[in-house]
This record gives structure tokens, C-alpha cells and sequence, in this order.
């Protein structure tokens, strides 16, 4: 039988960062709105399922501010402690699109799992890719979810949520999923979050919408 395991107890934002880029080329596999919306999802996730926030008529509030030594964790709890409470899920999503991608690479880097690779073109435009050191280990998580889906198996609530945020950011396509029941299944699963991780989900949605239109603009 396959070992549909996660690495360790391996956090929510890096299972989605590492099924958002290809596991050879480290090439996104999404948009940069979309993947960087729904990676500040999934960190806001993260800090909800640790208990270190909650949220209030939609507002983000600290419930829990002490330190974990983990980099990203504590830089977006410091950020937030730093803004105040009061400030809306969209608004702290928007607040984290242009940095987090960045942040959850380099704690992916740190655990050995993939490597950070710049390029210039012509343009001098600096280009990130982020290959696995293991391609058939960063992987996993891609493979996990979508046997999930496919054996029709009861999602936990970490799992409802990755499955929830692949297809906020508009990855579904990298699941291979040729059935349609297992894509259907794959968008409804934020139907099976609590109402607060459901809502968080739907802001990552409304802003990746957000910016759609300003581009189509």
C-alpha cells in the first residue's frame, strides 16, 4: 500500500506550497494572485488551528501571542500583534499576498525539502523557483490529498481546509483528477469547515476575484 503519510507533522501553508509548485522545476503551477492569497489563507489557517487567533464579525483578533521559535508563525502573529486587532480577514490577506510566498519557501529550504532558485532574463526581471531536493518526497502531499479524494475517505478538518485552499488559488488541475465526482468533491470541501475556516476560505476567494478584475483591467 502507498504511504499517503504527511512529512512529520508538516504545517498547512507548506503541504499547499509544495502541491503549488512543481515538485522537479519548482515552477508555480497557479498564478502569483491566487497562489500568494491562498498561501496568506492558509497561514491565517494555521495560526486559527494553533489557537492563536480568532476572528470576530470577520475582523482578525490575537487570542494567543506568545512565540514558537517558528519563523513564519511568528512573524505574521508579530505583524498582527504590531497592525492591532480590528483589521478585516481580506485586508490581512492583501496585507500578506506580496511576502508570504517568500517566507514559507525559506522555512521549506530550512527543513531541506526544496531549494531557492533565482534567474534573470533579458529584462533583468528576477525569476524564483523553489525545486524539491526530493522530488518524489515534496510530492507526497499532492499524492496524499488526492488519494483523499479519490477513495472518497472522511476529511479531517486540515485536510478539508488544503483540499478547500487548492481550489481557491486554482489548482486542481495539478491533482490530476479525471473523475468528476473527486473534482466536485475537491470544491465543496469548504462546506465541510467550521463557519470561521469557511469564511477565511471565501475571503482567499473574493480576493483572488479582487484581483482577477484588476487585471482584466
Amino acid at each position: 500500500m502507498a504511504d499517503y503519510s504527511l512529512i512529520g507533522d508538516q504545517r498547512l501553508a507548506d503541504q499547499l506550497f509544495l502541491i503549488a509548485h512543481d515538485n522537479h522545476t519548482g515552477k508555480p503551477v497557479a498564478g502569483p494572485d491566487a497562489l500568494d492569497a491562498a498561501l496568506a489563507g492558509a497561514v491565517l489557517v494555521e495560526l486559527t488551528l494553533d489557537g492563536r487567533i480568532r476572528f470576530v464579525d470577520g475582523k482578525v483578533q490575537v487570542a494567543d501571542h506568545r512565540l514558537w521559535r517558528e519563523a513564519v508563525t511568528d512573524e505574521v502573529l508579530g505583524e498582527i500583534v504590531r497592525r492591532g486587532d480590528g483589521h478585516h480577514r481580506q485586508a490581512w490577506l492583501s496585507h500578506l499576498k506580496p511576502w508570504v510566498r517568500e517566507r514559507v519557501g525559506r522555512r521549506l529550504v530550512d527543513a531541506g525539502l526544496v531549494s531557492r532558485r533565482e534567474t534573470r532574463g533579458l529584462s533583468l526581471r528576477v525569476t524564483v523557483r523553489w525545486p524539491g531536493m526530493d522530488p518524489d518526497a515534496v510530492a507526497r502531499p499532492r499524492v496524499r490529498l488526492g488519494a483523499v479524494l479519490a477513495q472518497h475517505d472522511r476529511l479531517d478538518v486540515k485536510t478539508a481546509a488544503l483540499a478547500a485552499l487548492v481550489h481557491a488559488g486554482g489548482m486542481t488541475r495539478v491533482l490530476n483528477l479525471f473523475d468528476r465526482s473527486v473534482t466536485d468533491r475537491l470544491g465543496v470541501a469548504q462546506r465541510l469547515l467550521p463557519p470561521v475556516l469557511g469564511d477565511l476560505v471565501k475571503a482567499v476567494e473574493e480576493v483572488v476575484a479582487a484581483a482577477a478584475l484588476t487585471i482584466r483591467r
